[in-house]
């Protein structure tokens, strides 16, 4: 939104309908690029478009074969020190999680 000289209004200038006009915006561009994101045309790891794809169902997202191949690789390895050492912490268990989409 621009005043009549040109210049960018910031949030604080907007009127409230201007505001929730801004505000519905910005949900549906978040709501578009989650889709694109989460969509074959692009790897959700590394963003590019122009290789081969694999679906990871537990997330909804397509992944490289390379991002998938590292993600799978890494999964392998906190299997096998899972072994070793339980997780303790929330970030721990939410990597764990994670890894298990991979195997």
């Amino acid at each position: 939104m621009f005043r009549s000289d040109s210049s960018r209004k910031t949030l604080d200038d907007l009127s409230p309908s201007e505001l929730k006009l801004f505000r519905d915006l910005q949900s549906q561009e978040s709501f578009i690029t989650d889709m694109i994101n989460r969509s074959i045309l692009s790897c959700v790891t590394c963003g590019k478009g122009e290789r081969d794809m694999v679906y990871n169902k537990a997330y909804d997202a397509w992944y490289c074969t390379e991002c998938y191949g590292i993600e799978r690789l890494s999964a392998i390895e906190r299997s096998k020190a899972k072994a070793i050492k339980r997780p303790n912490s929330c970030e721990e268990k939410a990597i764990e999680s994670h890894s298990k989409t991979f195997l």
